[in-house]
């Protein structure tokens, strides 16, 4: 600091080195411990960050200020006060987490072998028991299951929803649970009323949300607005570092990573049968009732 100038000077060194090193995560956790220590201006930046970090590697210094109504100074302080000299190290973390999530992208420019050489069955396994095992021995998972059960079977409707590859997950997600006799409905991405079909939702109902990469943006922005209005959503998505995380009241994560071009959603399809399962272990009575009638 230079009282004369009156000008912060930001020196490099070894703070700087470990945070472009950070993970996404890292910094994300950092961001939210030195909330309180940022001056005003400041935690209105960390706030909007936190809030909408999956669009910060396409946003530039001052479209960033612009957005969140703060001067571009505010912004390089704030990038300076988390451990980079430029908003373009500190962008750069971002964009990185967004280039890795491009799955198949990735997969097909990074693929260089022969795939007649490959075991494909054997490549396929190792995939699907790894996001298997991910998902049903996750301690947070398995600490939700029964938070869950109780939110289903005190809803008065439930809905499940879902956009891209999710929305169909989704939808066999709902079809397997009306078969438990609940009331359950799937609100499909894509159709021109999804947004109407979700304003009938109520505190008193369940929204149960899958957002898997690639994300979609108008559920994201629903649930959002779900969120506002006070009404629960569980979560079945990849990571926390899923834009639809902060408006989730339970949260289930599977990794849909894979050595292919392809997410895996073996241990999405797992934990859903789980629930299934476990739903029906709650409501046996109700559920076999409900068979008989069907079957008849």
């Amino acid at each position: 600091y230079n009282s004369k100038k009156e000008k912060y000077r930001f020196r490099p060194g070894k703070r700087l080195k470990e945070a472009n090193n950070m993970t996404l995560q890292e910094l994300l956790n950092q961001i939210r411990d030195t909330q309180t220590s940022l001056s005003d201006a400041q935690r209105l930046v960390a706030a909007y960050i936190l809030e909408n970090y999956n669009q910060i590697p396409f946003l530039s210094i001052s479209s960033l200020a612009k957005k969140i109504g703060v001067s571009d100074n505010t912004i390089v302080k704030f990038c300076n006060r988390v451990g980079f000299s430029k908003f373009k190290e500190f962008k750069n973390v971002f964009a990185d987490y967004a280039h890795s999530e491009l799955v198949m992208f990735n997969k097909i420019s990074e693929d260089t072998s022969d795939t007649d050489n490959k075991d494909f069955f054997a490549c396929e396994m190792e995939d699907d028991v790894s996001a298997i095992q991910a998902a049903l021995l996750s301690p947070v998972n398995q600490e939700n299951l029964p938070k869950l059960l109780s939110q289903m079977d005190q809803a008065k409707h439930i809905y499940i929803t879902g956009g891209r590859a999710s929305g169909i997950v989704a939808s066999l997600f709902a079809n397997l649970l009306r078969y438990l006799g609940l009331k359950v409905y799937d609100v499909p991405f894509g159709v021109g009323d999804y947004l109407d079909r979700l304003t009938i939702v109520e505190p008193e109902d369940l929204v149960i949300a899958l957002a898997f990469p690639r994300y979609t943006a108008q559920v994201v922005s629903a649930l959002a607005d779900l969120h506002s209005k006070g009404i629960p959503i569980a979560l079945i998505t990849d990571s926390v570092l899923s834009p639809a995380q902060p408006y989730a009241d339970l949260a289930f994560h599977c990794p849909v990573s894979s050595g292919y071009y392809f997410p895996c959603y073996s241990g999405c399809l797992s934990l859903i049968n789980v629930i299934c399962r476990a739903a029906a272990a709650n409501r046996k009575s109700e559920a076999a009732e409900h068979l008989r009638k069907l079957e008849a």
